[in-house]
């Protein structure tokens, strides 16, 4: 489709979308500029989400149609995922604002200066929004009345939060780009407790456990292996960031009790390439010029970029901006997760595996597939050759797959039988699966407090 002329942050109409091999009509929206799409956002019928990295607008559409309902430009660039409730959406720019817009008409709520760059999304919890932020050479995070923007509290962390602070079973939880993993009162912003743990995930919480993909320094074996270690600690849990630079780059689920951060279990480690500075270091540093382009021709010193490279192998504002890791989901005593690039269900208790898929191509410098929706015996993910797919969760079978016509990268959404997409070629695109089970997981995360 040839889309000249068109300027960054056009504001069109929707074009209609048909996948000829399942029959899906949907539409497309293009915003231009061929920036990446972060995960949109589902909110009463409507679709919201931000431009992309370097980007300055914000767009709310009908679900169902693609009909632009409001277009909002941002005074700072970068608007990340959104999040929402009720008649509150939420987005922060990477530089340097948490805005607080009414979903109807996009009117500006509030909005408040935090700091330069923000390299997570936002969450919500009842009347608060929650955000990390640095200052003065460290980093924070902070609560916020949702309606006036009024502070509430706000904690000191060591780094900048990866993706998205999680609010699940009465508490905050974060992995930092240290490896920490926080757990945090939301009424007073108490440390609850910390773990240094290599962490390269947000948290998943179910039922007083705390799910959190990990760097290790070697294999553990075969993947797929039904081993799993129950008794003690991984050895190499606080492991300094040098000594993991030096280590074959593999990634594990563990799981840790969310009441005092003690651990219970670890599921099979597997060969993680992308977690190497090495691996598409061509691609990686064509980011460099999208780093420059928002003012950061040097790694900015509040990024700490160098942590971020010694743990998940990154290099630039842009990349660390966008990372998603293979961030874990349980569902129904199944965990899904996407270590090693390879899509798994495995039971949570006996880490016996049910079924797997890594029928995703590989290109070197890119995570073959997104981290995995799960709601409703449905798990939906993304792949960068393309697709977008649907699994049966009990039985791993392929329910449909659609080509949408560019890499998917971010975390695909899907509510009321529509799944919405944010692509990499600068286009968010909608289709109707016919399917009521295809529902539940309306944002980045599952809801707007991350966890389903």
């Amino acid at each position: 489709m040839t889309r000249t002329g068109r300027r960054d942050g056009y504001a069109g109409e929707a074009e209609p979308f048909l996948d000829e091999r399942t029959g899906f009509r949907g539409w497309r929206f293009w915003v231009g500029a061929g920036r990446g799409i972060p995960t949109p956002a589902v909110v009463d019928g409507r679709v919201y989400f931000g431009g992309g990295f370097g980007s300055h607008e914000v767009y709310a559409l009908e679900g169902h149609s693609g009909h632009l309902r409001w277009q909002l430009r941002t005074r700072d660039d970068g608007p990340t995922a959104v999040v929402g409730v009720g008649r509150f959406v939420a987005f922060n720019t990477e530089s340097c604002t948490l805005e607080v817009v009414d979903a109807l008409d996009g009117r500006p709520m509030w909005e408040r200066w935090l700091g330069d760059p923000l390299l997570a999304q936002p969450a919500m919890a009842g009347h608060r929004v929650v955000m990390a932020y640095p200052r003065a050479g460290r980093h924070w995070l902070g609560a916020f009345d949702l309606a006036s923007g009024d502070p509430l509290w706000e904690t000191a962390l060591e780094h900048d939060v990866i993706t998205a602070p999680v609010v699940a079973e009465g508490h905050v939880f974060l992995s930092t780009f240290d490896g920490t993993v926080w757990s945090i009162d939301p009424s007073s912003g108490a440390v609850l407790w910390q773990r240094s743990l290599d962490a390269t995930s947000a948290p998943w919480v179910y039922r007083g456990e705390v799910y959190v993909a990990r760097r290790t320094r070697e294999p553990q074996g075969a993947s797929g292996s039904e081993e799993r270690a129950t008794a003690t600690a991984p050895p190499d849990v606080g492991a300094s960031p040098r000594a993991r630079a030096r280590a074959v780059p593999t990634e594990e689920t563990t799981a840790w009790d969310a009441t005092v951060g003690a651990f219970k279990a670890r599921h099979q480690a597997k060969e993680a390439a992308y977690l190497s500075a090495t691996w598409g270091v061509k691609r990686k540093r064509a980011f460099l010029a999208a780093d420059a382009a928002v003012g950061f021709a040097r790694g900015p010193a509040a990024a700490k970029l160098d942590d971020v490279r010694h743990l998940i192998g990154e290099t630039s504002v842009a990349r660390t901006w966008r990372f998603q890791g293979s961030r874990p989901v349980v569902v129904e005593g199944v965990l899904y997760e996407t270590t090693g690039d390879r899509l798994e269900a495995s039971d949570v208790v006996t880490g016996q595996r049910r079924w797997g898929w890594s029928a995703a191509k590989a290109v070197e410098g890119e995570r073959r597939l997104t981290p995995p929706a799960v709601a409703r015996g449905r798990v939906l993910a993304g792949t960068w050759d393309g697709r977008v797919l649907s699994w049966d969760a009990a039985a791993g079978a392929i329910v449909w797959k659609v080509e949408v016509g560019a890499p998917c990268h971010w975390q695909p959404v899907m509510a009321g039988g529509w799944v919405y997409a944010g692509l990499e070629d600068g286009s968010v695109v909608a289709f109707d699966t016919r399917d009521p089970a295809c529902d539940g997981w309306p944002m980045w995360g599952g809801g707007a407090g991350h966890n389903g």
